[in-house]
């Protein structure tokens, strides 16, 4: 029996409990947040209107709660923009993970996702920024180590990125794999023995 609403609850629930932890623990596990291995997951996994309708729709609502939760007024800061627009790469670029995707090849993709999200928005940073000078040296600073004045580094942000994004997507791959098993056991393989 397909039940094609549970990719996306775990993917919510998954979402909801990372934001969360990641919130609560803002000092202590600065970004432990895996938006992008959401877009991943659900642009790889799931099919139709809610590939691109759930995880946009799960960032509207907690990046916002988180934003409370931290301190910070939901809509105030530029950032919002940029984040949301290296999610929205991040969902294209997991598009041809479609095709074939294996384990390794999506675990890779949470990887590279918060690499390329770290990039962007550190980037975008350093762009708008009078505090950095705009040389190479201090796009390197921006995105490694951060202004003097930061708390902590930037490589930090990186990452409990990575780490979550790596996390959260295999806590999916697991969950996929248990809601598949049904399925793979009525396979014409199975049948056949």
């Amino acid at each position: 029996m397909q039940r094609p609403w549970i990719p996306a609850l775990v993917l919510l629930a998954l979402l909801i409990a990372f934001r969360c932890l990641g919130a609560a623990f803002s000092h202590e596990m600065p970004n432990f947040q895996p938006l992008p291995a959401l877009f991943l997951c659900s642009i790889v996994f799931l099919r139709g209107t809610k590939a691109w309708a759930l995880p946009v729709a799960a960032w509207l609502v907690s990046n916002p709660l988180a934003s409370l939760l931290q301190g910070y007024s939901p809509f105030a800061h530029g950032g919002v923009t940029v984040a949301f627009l290296a999610l929205l790469l991040t969902g294209v670029m997991a598009l041809p993970l479609r095709k074939s995707p294996s384990p390794a090849l999506v675990l890779g993709g949470g990887v590279l996702a918060a690499l390329l999200f770290h990039l962007l928005t550190n980037t975008a940073v350093w762009l708008a920024d009078p505090g950095y000078a705009k040389t190479a040296e201090s796009l390197w600073q921006a995105l490694w180590s951060g202004r003097p004045t930061d708390p902590m580094p930037t490589w930090i942000f990186l990452r409990n990125l990575v780490v979550a994004n790596t996390v959260f997507t295999a806590l999916f791959l697991l969950a996929r794999r248990s809601w598949a098993a049904p399925a793979e056991l009525a396979s014409p393989i199975a049948q056949t023995r």
